[in-house]
């Protein structure tokens, strides 16, 4: 990542309890779908992605700061076959690991467009990811072939959504604004890619190339605090087709990627949620 120092750091496993601090922003739905949109880090050759959110005011005698953050992960990795060949298998409650890293970045509006200012906090766990259920070759058919079955919303799905939370210790006093962002490697996109590991040449190939991000837009969003650009995001991605200026404003760097007409990154708001306790 970004060679910053004076940063709130750490590393830890996964949490699955719900966050103790209160949401000072949010565009995840209290009910999460089985499946959401989701911005594949090693198909988009992307290394970071997030957005700049304005949150909910707070209590103006006491300072707040950083609880946790919530980000919204989309699985389509098999434990055997591949998502979109019609042949996934994986057994009920299986899962595989990957280090994922949180960012939230004060923001820099010296200049028209905002950019990431100084690292106040990041954050590495080494997280449990679902492996995707099974095709149902019975109730997931023709144009839903391949995909699984899911009995509560009665839908057949390409991937399954999941959230992860990650605690952030220390006392780090968060601005108005922020850019919260989440990265991870992959084979062959990341800050650090992994390389020819030995599941590359498996069936079903490497299980963190089919992780990616969710990035959807539910009605209502964000429940709680502003998205400050519902049209953009921020993005690192080496490919400059990536971006909706066609790489015009520059590559490899975090940066804005919006535009003035509406059909960049509308409708699909990256998911996450950003919670705070008062001192």
């Amino acid at each position: 990542m970004l060679p910053l120092a004076a940063l709130s750091t750490g590393s830890a496993a996964a949490k699955s309890d719900s966050p103790l601090g209160l949401p000072a922003y949010s565009s995840i739905p209290r009910n999460l779908p089985a499946s959401v949109l989701s911005w594949g880090f090693q198909v988009t050759s992307t290394s970071e992605v997030g957005d700049e959110v304005e949150l909910a005011p707070g209590l103006i005698i006491r300072p707040r700061v950083l609880d946790s953050v919530r980000v919204v992960m989309s699985s389509l990795a098999c434990q055997s076959g591949r998502w979109n060949t019609s042949n996934c298998v994986s057994a009920r409650g299986s899962s595989f690991t990957h280090p994922l890293t949180v960012n939230v970045y004060a923001v820099d509006n010296s200049t028209s467009t905002p950019k990431p200012g100084a690292l106040l906090a990041t954050r590495t766990q080494t997280t449990r990811i679902a492996y995707r259920p099974s095709a149902d070759p019975t109730r997931c058919t023709g144009a839903n072939a391949g995909r699984w079955y899911d009995s509560h919303t009665q839908t057949c799905n390409a991937s399954i959504a999941q959230t992860v939370t990650f605690d952030v210790p220390g006392r780090v006093k968060l601005p108005r604004q922020i850019i919260w962002t989440i990265a991870y490697n992959t084979t062959t996109a990341g800050y650090h890619p992994i390389g020819a590991a030995p599941c590359v040449t498996s069936a079903p190939g490497c299980p963190y190339d089919a992780l990616n991000v969710g990035i959807q837009t539910f009605p209502g969003a964000p429940y709680v605090g502003t998205d400050v650009d519902p049209n953009g995001a921020f993005l690192n991605s080496s490919v400059g087709s990536m971006y909706c200026d066609g790489g015009m404003g520059g590559t490899g760097t975090l940066r804005l990627d919006t535009n003035n007409t509406g059909t960049c990154w509308t409708g699909n708001t990256p998911l996450a949620e950003i919670n705070t306790r008062f001192l």
